[in-house]
């Protein structure tokens, strides 16, 4: 019983069901939602307008100004812990070849590019006052990117899946 429950928790990154299923659902959640807003509610302000739309432009408006008082009162500060905590992400996982920091940096890393194009677009929603069809437009263009910086998570992953086993079975000398 104990290496079946072994086998079904194996700690292995990459060769662990739950990372991989992990990576689809923080993706699939992530893609769902821009600036705060869902798709689904996009999708029905676009195709029955009324009450919809003014809830959209409501939402996107407050996290606009929700990610503007954010990025004034502590947006450096933040900017400078991320990139600290990547920095050491990246030096575990290369310079120490650390497997779980590695599937970490493979999911951390597009995550934190996919949310830099969302307060892009929301300080644009606050700075700007878009709405509307355009305001509509730009949620599901942020979509559309956010779902290709997800997929280049998964092409990064599985990358680092390959040079990982490869590391491991000792086929590459670095």
């Amino acid at each position: 019983m104990g290496e079946l429950l072994g086998e079904f928790l194996d700690f292995g990154t990459f060769s662990s069901f739950w990372y991989w299923l992990f990576l689809a659902l923080a993706w699939s959640s992530r893609t769902h939602w821009t600036i705060g807003i869902p798709f689904d509610s996009v999708a029905r302000a676009e195709k029955r307008g009324g009450r919809w739309a003014e809830d959209v432009d409501r939402i996107a408006a407050a996290m606009g100004a929700r990610f503007a008082s954010f990025g004034g009162r502590g947006g450096v500060w933040i900017a400078g812990i991320v990139t600290f905590l990547l920095s050491g992400l990246m030096t575990a996982a290369f310079l120490y070849n650390n497997e779980l920091s590695r599937g970490i940096l493979a999911i951390a890393l597009p995550m934190i590019v996919a949310e830099i194009g969302d307060i892009r677009l929301a300080l644009k929603v606050e700075r700007t006052g878009l709405s509307g069809h355009d305001l509509r437009r730009a949620l599901v263009w942020r979509r559309f990117l956010n779902q290709v910086t997800g997929l280049g998570s998964l092409v990064l992953a599985s990358a680092l899946a390959i040079l990982t086993i490869l590391q491991r079975e000792s086929l590459v000398g670095w």
